[in-house]
């Protein structure tokens, strides 16, 4: 028969090995760095989905990970998935009660951790870990053993160990295209964690996809080092591409401070990397810091892939301009896995005819969506109704690898006739390429109006001496809410006079209504467990503050 051969994630991710079998995998240690080649990583993966196998786990069983970005978990995303089980990553910087919550959810069957995880695991509830049939522990800097127990001996093996239990030769078994070999569970900011189940068909286009020259362009001749975390959302899905590309793959364990990213970034002439907005934030202040005359000879760096909420223009220009970097913003959410649009400076004829100047914004944009996807703007109050070219609305999406459905959870209103209905208020552009505007939840809506929370935090963040900043609406009593502004200071940055500072500065690009009643500095913005600014939390500590807006100071409303 015609177009009957699966399209199973084995098919890729044995091909790195086969073309480039001495292209290596770098992790960084406590004392260095462990190496080895794509061939042996190809090896060991084998013999882990062997050992798997030989445990009895079967299709669609849950294995759970709890790892750092390293070469083991690497062998984990590649051993797991190729056999046909489900590679259930957790997110380690959820919560103790959320991780009971979603080890129990799930089902998982074995834990893959990491020493210096161990103690966290230990504060999950005992009866969710209970029904796990045996944990796998990952010894600290690649050392067999070299962990302390905290788990059940009589259910706790050593990574080496197991792996010795199996066999190089074991060949990858031929199981239905459907069925699920991936699970990520959203940050649970509103209400339980939901998982996102991922097929193998749909991991399969996701990473032929992103691999395009107009989308990440990862190719097997780079040196890459994935920053997003292995633990959320398959790492937008890169080590995928890494594994069918063969490109040198660099991981960061659990080193991720902007110090020790740049050393890496320089020890291995790092050429693309990605993360959220916040990352990149610190690499540049740290890269101020040792100073970027003598490091710019260092930096290899060509391409910034980022993503999670908007960066700020100012940040990606001065990459652009002192580094010769180019930002590729992308978009997306657990539910789409997880790419949805993505925006580069140049992907078509007319920009070649642009200037820098010109160009550059589109990279500020969410970008255009990626080949197979289809998008809607609808009316918020009847999803049935698209909005005119050009006008906000309701971002709708739906495509081969967006989920129609949560693991084992009922979530109506987040689904509509086969669309994933993603919360974001977006418009599409003469262009084509999508803009967001805000979280539905977050948009801020003053006197009737609309003001973009996201817009002005940019606009903000790119003032001198502000680190971070955050707009949130705050209630009023005649105007519904008003905008507020939570920021973070460089250091030596003062806060003189600073909330008409931020008015001159915004007074060019907003309207008088929409300015900021008040700019709050605060040591720390909160963040999600994926590093986005956590406006849930911020509002929340406004609340327990019992924060009033300075028109209403003394007022008996």
């Amino acid at each position: 028969m015609r177009d009957a051969e699966p399209l199973l994630l084995s098919r890729l991710c044995d091909r790195g090995a086969f073309v480039q079998p001495t292209s290596q995998v770098i992790t960084r240690t406590r004392t260095g760095y462990h190496t080895q080649s794509y061939v042996e990583h190809l090896r060991r993966s084998r013999k882990l989905a062997s050992a798997l196998s030989k445990w009895g786990v079967q299709v669609e069983d849950r294995v759970a990970t709890l790892m750092w970005n390293t070469g083991w978990h690497f062998e984990c995303y590649h051993a797991v998935s190729c056999m046909g089980a489900c590679l259930h990553t957790l997110n380690l910087r959820l919560s103790a009660a959320d991780l009971s919550y979603i080890i129990s959810h799930a089902q998982d069957r074995l834990i893959f951790v990491d020493a210096i995880l161990l103690d966290l695991l230990s504060k999950v509830d005992a009866s969710s870990l209970a029904s796990i049939e045996l944990f796998v522990c990952i010894g600290e800097d690649a050392e067999p053993g070299r962990w302390a127990q905290t788990t059940d001996p009589s259910k706790t093996l050593d990574y080496e160990d197991f792996l010795a239990s199996g066999s190089e030769d074991f060949e990858w078994p031929v199981v239905p295209d459907s069925c699920t070999m991936g699970l990520c569970y959203t940050s649970g900011t509103t209400g339980r964690p939901k998982g996102a189940s991922y097929s193998q068909r749909s991991t399969y286009l996701h990473t032929l996809m992103i691999v395009g020259v107009d989308q990440l362009a990862i190719s097997g001749a780079e040196v890459v080092m994935p920053f997003v975390p292995m633990f959320h959302v398959l790492s937008w899905g890169i080590p995928f591409a890494l594994l069918m590309t063969g490109a040198t793959a660099v991981f960061t364990s659990n080193f991720t401070d902007p110090g020790s990213m740049l050393q890496t970034m320089v020890d291995w002439k790092v050429q693309v990397s990605s993360g959220v907005p916040t990352v990149w934030q610190g690499l540049r202040a740290q890269i101020q810091q040792q100073g970027l005359e003598p490091l710019k000879p260092k930096i290899w760096l060509r391409r910034l892939i980022c993503g999670g909420s908007a960066p700020p223009a100012e940040m990606m220009r001065w990459y652009l301009d002192e580094l010769g970097v180019e930002f590729v913003q992308v978009w997306g959410m657990t539910e789409t896995n997880p790419l949805g649009s993505i925006a580069r400076r140049v992907s078509k004829i007319k920009d070649l005819e642009k200037s820098v100047e010109e160009s550059f914004t589109n990279v500020t944009k969410a970008g255009l969506p990626c080949p197979g996807l289809q998008f809607r703007i609808a009316q918020s109050d009847d999803l049935s109704k698209d909005v005119a070219r050009g006008a906000a609305g309701e971002l709708l999406v739906k495509g081969p690898w967006i989920i129609h459905e949560y693991y084992q959870v009922k979530a109506p209103d987040k689904f509509f006739q086969g669309w994933l209905i993603t919360g974001d208020v977006a418009k599409i552009d003469e262009e084509g390429a999508i803009i967001i505007s805000d979280r539905s939840k977050d948009v801020i809506k003053s006197g009737g109006e609309w003001i973009s929370s996201i817009d002005m935090e940019n606009a903000v963040a790119a003032m001198p001496g502000i680190a971070m900043a955050a707009v949130v609406g705050v209630p009023h009593p005649r105007w519904d809410e008003r905008p507020v502004a939570v920021v973070t200071l460089e250091p030596a940055a003062g806060d003189k006079e600073l909330l008409e500072r931020v008015h001159k500065h915004l007074a060019h690009t907003f309207a008088k209504f929409q300015l900021p009643d008040d700019v709050l500095v605060w040591n720390a913005i909160p963040l999600t467990s994926t590093g986005k600014i956590d406006k849930k939390v911020i509002r929340a500590m406004l609340e327990e503050q019992k924060y009033i807006l300075p028109s209403l100071r003394g007022s008996k409303l």
